[in-house]
């Protein structure tokens, strides 16, 4: 009972210490912005963020009110700046280099899943890890996977057959193309055959199944919001200690690196020294000028592991969905597969997969600090408090900023005015404006240093 009264004193004492701390130091500019109202001096809004029936109508509710760019509350008071402006974007993404990093929370949750790899690394630790992946991913390399990634569409072709060769029957879209990403990703990478595909049971794909599983279906908590935001507020000294906090989201991300590790340095120990163009042999056969170590190839193996299950899976659904519902676009996607061979010569093709990233991104906000004090440009004018018309914001240095890229993708003046519907057309058209993306201009993969 000793032990249980200790830990809740010292819980309390690091939230109300997070607390005292930011309510005495709010940033002054921020708060001459419009905004919601806040719903819980603890919570802030962070909490309905991640409650949300559907994910990116809250930030698009907001955008209707206060514009497109506007103030929220996050844990602890915490005055959080949410953008969707494009010049603004532009500046802190791809303008900035490493002025914005991501927010220690964020980076310590890439940390828990899958270790110190290219995705939470900062500064001249990305710069290196970028460095020596970026052979990995260029044009003849991608050639170089691009059989076994069509072996594995023929053969998902293939189990599909199987299953409505009966005649009419539901399939799970999302499950198939999750087991066919897991394929690829485990040939391209690993070069080891998950098989999943073929139903065949291996500790890594089963994880991955049932950590997706169970965080679809968990519903937040304050515990599950609060703890990883005190990331953000504590000192150096005293993150070791959050370290013991633990929530069911990090056991889920804490199992799956363990796992992730084990089966890559297996993967490892028998990569082929022959010029194979997997891509754990090029890690691993780097020049000693540019050689990962054993941790960070680990980490980078489980980056590619756990984002191609989700992300090349969850694309190639909705993109699926999407053609099922505009069947005209359809036949004609259908006709230009069958007539071309080149991926670059198909623009239909190209396009509805634009379209899909657009309306259905991946990620649906991207959290940045200001690590020094600065000026934020905006495209859109917008109105204080006080009603004085800003076209830039200042920040001070440690500000938050959190990027809606759900509502940049939809805004009306970069798309057009039917930017809710699935248009694939809209790629064929001249379109003006401020860049921020290097892919069709979409925010969705927060490229650059980031």
């Amino acid at each position: 009972m000793d032990t249980v009264l200790a830990v809740y004193i010292f819980a309390c004492v690091l939230v109300l210490s997070a607390l005292v701390y930011h309510v005495g130091s709010r940033r002054k500019a921020i708060q001459h912005l419009r905004g919601p109202t806040c719903p819980s001096v603890l919570l802030g809004h962070e909490f309905e963020l991640r409650s949300q029936r559907t994910a990116g109508d809250l930030e698009m509710a907001w955008q209707k009110l206060y514009g497109n760019t506007f103030r929220i509350s996050g844990c602890f008071a915490q005055d959080i700046l949410m953008t969707s402006d494009p010049k603004a974007i532009q500046h802190i993404l791809r303008n900035s280099g490493y002025r914005y990093p991501k927010t220690k929370d964020i980076v310590h949750v890439w940390e828990l899943a899958v270790g110190k790899s290219v995705v939470a690394a900062a500064g001249s630790l990305h710069q290196r890890q970028r460095k020596i992946l970026g052979p990995a991913f260029s044009s003849s390399q991608l050639k170089n996977y691009a059989t076994a990634f069509k072996a594995t569409g023929i053969e998902l072709c293939r189990k599909i057959r199987e299953l409505v060769d009966g005649g009419p029957v539901e399939v799970n879209m999302l499950q198939w193309t999750g087991r066919a990403a897991l394929d690829n990703i485990g040939l391209a990478s690993l070069g080891y055959k998950f098989g999943a595909l073929d139903g065949k049971s291996s500790e890594m794909a089963d994880l991955i199944r049932r950590s997706f599983t169970s965080l679809s279906n968990m519903s937040p908590t304050p515990l599950v919001v609060l703890a990883p935001a005190l990331w953000r507020f504590l000192p150096e000294s005293m993150l070791s200690i959050l370290e013991r906090i633990s929530t069911p989201e990090s056991k889920i991300f804490e199992q799956f690196n363990t796992v992730a590790r084990k089966t890559a340095r297996e993967t490892i120990k028998n990569a082929p020294r022959d010029g194979s163009k997997k891509l754990v042999t090029l890690l691993a056969t780097a020049s000693d000028k540019d050689l990962l170590d054993e941790d960070e190839i680990l980490s980078q193996l489980a980056t590619f592991t756990l984002a191609a299950e989700d992300t090349v899976a969850s694309a190639i659904s909705w993109t699926l969905y999407e053609l099922s519902r505009c069947p005209n676009y359809q036949a004609r996607v259908r006709e230009e597969i069958v007539c071309l061979v080149d991926y670059e010569n198909m623009p239909l093709l190209n396009a509805a997969i634009n379209e899909t990233l657009r309306l259905h991104p991946l990620m649906f906000t991207f959290s940045r600090y200001a690590a020094e004090n600065d000026v934020i440009p905006l495209s859109e004018p917008i109105t204080t408090r006080v009603g004085e018309t800003w076209n830039e914001i200042p920040v001070e240095k440690g500000q938050m900023v959190m990027i809606s890229a759900y509502t940049y993708n939809r805004l009306p003046d970069v798309w057009g005015e039917d930017s809710d519907n699935w248009n694939p057309e809209r790629f064929f058209q001249e379109r003006s404006g401020v860049s921020v993306g290097l892919h069709a201009n979409l925010l969705n993969f927060s490229e650059h240093c980031h």
